[in-house]
């Protein structure tokens, strides 16, 4: 009897450690998945979250445009009237009946705002008034108050400053002097990588010969 005792604690003793042992494991492992479900509820709720901003913020935006800017789309998402063929046929054949005139009324715009944009150009523009001196003129006298050779942005800055209410650009400058030259009228000389122009000298000999440079350059 005292033989038969000893193997029954033995077998109890056994059968307690396996129960722990799997009582563990599965322990560990419901603590696995509740970690998993709750870190995708968590993503779940974020992502509702979102969802119902955008829900609020879209049914704010169609009670400012108003119910028939929208064309009555329901709440939810319009898809309780796929089964009414009739209507569906009629909701889509309505606009092309309603972008006829759209197209004329945007075409219309279309040509005012042309128009518009023209005249607001033109009003841009800068007018010369009537008896002020041409660039022809004002490029010329630069030349002749300064005496000494002076680069196209020279004269566009001493220019710029003594008129500011007219548009002086330095390439319509440069090509002013160009025509200059061409006539002999100015001199065009050339120091390094920078062309600097002058008046022309009554030696008439220098004065021939300066616009020949020019037009072969």
């Amino acid at each position: 009897m005292r033989e038969l005792v000893v193997d029954t604690s033995a077998d109890n003793t056994s059968l307690k450690t396996q129960y722990a042992a799997q009582v563990a494991a599965d322990l560990e492992r419901n603590s696995a998945e509740h970690e998993r479900l709750s870190s995708e509820i968590a993503s779940l709720q974020k992502q509702l979250a979102v969802l119902e901003d955008n829900r609020t913020l879209l049914l704010s935006m169609r009670e400012t445009l108003g119910d028939d800017a929208i064309g009555g789309a329901p709440e939810s998402g319009g898809v309780s009237g796929a089964g009414d063929g009739s209507s569906a046929t009629r909701e889509s054949a309505a606009p092309p009946a309603t972008r006829k005139p759209r197209k004329k009324a945007d075409a219309a715009g279309g040509k005012r705002k042309g128009a518009e944009s023209a005249d607001s150009r033109a009003s841009r523009k800068p007018v010369r008034e009537a008896g002020a001196p041409t660039l022809r003129e004002l490029v010329r006298d630069d030349l002749t108050q300064h005496g000494e050779p002076r680069s196209a942005a020279e004269i566009t800055t001493t220019l710029t400053q003594a008129l500011p209410g007219r548009d002086i650009k330095p390439t319509v400058v440069r090509s002013t002097l160009e025509s200059l030259v061409a006539k002999g009228q100015a001199h065009r000389t050339k120091q390094q990588k920078s062309v600097f122009y002058s008046t022309a000298t009554p030696d008439a000999d220098t004065g021939a010969a300066e616009p020949g440079e020019a037009r072969a350059s």
